[in-house]
């Protein structure tokens, strides 16, 4: 049996090129505004990129323990994801989501998985499709946000977005940023799963006229347990023309895993 945080880090990751980005800091300022605008303004911040290439570190946190990966990080908008992960400089894993497929093989015990999406959603303790998988990499909302399906509310250190009628089985809050209308927080709670998955994003960088993440922190809660995941995104260029190499080596042992 597969350890399962190895691959809830492994796929958080999947939870930016200016050698010396500067990060983009929360003034904590907000200015009464209706929630259309609210929306509109933060639509208007969304990134314009055909592809994003980053190296992340990332630290995983339980109650128990930490472990601390180095990674390689390639999206394709709205095609493919593309993940290698590693420890101590040795490689450990490579990952390659599309909208359908999830393909993975681990170097360290060579098995490899090649199957169902939903797996995804199985690691993370909550329902993603790649779309909004891909939102949470790059710093946007999980959710189509339509200013006459949301309540706002503004707070001291942001403006919070929620639906005026939730859904009573999967509850989505959004918190935005005051200073730069860029996402601050957003979460997806299972009240009666006892789940939480919530995606702060601590600080942004300018990287070609644009605001990408720099640092993000993801939780996941389920019952008592709780998994935390801090992730900062380094070396990162947009709009290149990336490479996607992937091939599950032959003698490598396919492993099933429990859904």
């Amino acid at each position: 049996m597969i350890k399962p945080l190895y691959y809830i880090a492994l796929i958080s990751v999947l939870l930016i090129s200016c050698k010396a980005a500067k990060s983009v800091k929360d003034t904590g300022a907000t200015t009464p505004l209706s929630t259309t605008e609210i929306i509109t303004t933060h639509q208007s911040k969304k990134l314009t990129i055909s592809t994003l290439k980053a190296a992340p570190s990332i630290s995983l946190k339980t109650a128990d323990n930490e472990e601390k990966y180095t990674a390689s990080l390639r999206i394709k908008k709205d095609k493919k994801i593309w993940l290698s992960i590693g420890k101590m400089g040795i490689p450990g894993a490579k990952l390659l989501i599309t909208p359908t497929k999830v393909q993975y093989y681990n170097k360290i015990d060579h098995t490899y998985f090649d199957g169902d999406y939903a797996i995804i959603n199985s690691w993370l303790g909550t329902d993603l499709n790649f779309t909004q998988l891909q939102a949470v990499l790059i710093g946007e909302s999980m959710f189509t946000l339509e200013p006459t399906q949301y309540d706002s509310e503004v707070l001291n250190d942001g403006y919070l977005l929620k639906p005026e009628m939730q859904n009573p089985l999967i509850e989505h809050y959004i918190t935005i940023n005051p200073c730069n209308f860029k996402l601050k927080t957003q979460e997806i709670s299972q009240p009666k799963e006892l789940r939480i998955f919530t995606v702060d994003y601590y600080s942004y960088q300018n990287v070609s006229e644009q605001l990408v993440p720099l640092l993000i922190n993801m939780t996941m809660v389920e019952n008592t347990s709780e998994t935390q995941i801090d992730i900062t995104y380094r070396n990162v260029s947009l709009n290149q023309e990336l490479r996607f190499p992937f091939k599950i080596p032959s003698n490598y042992k396919e492993i099933q895993i429990e859904k």
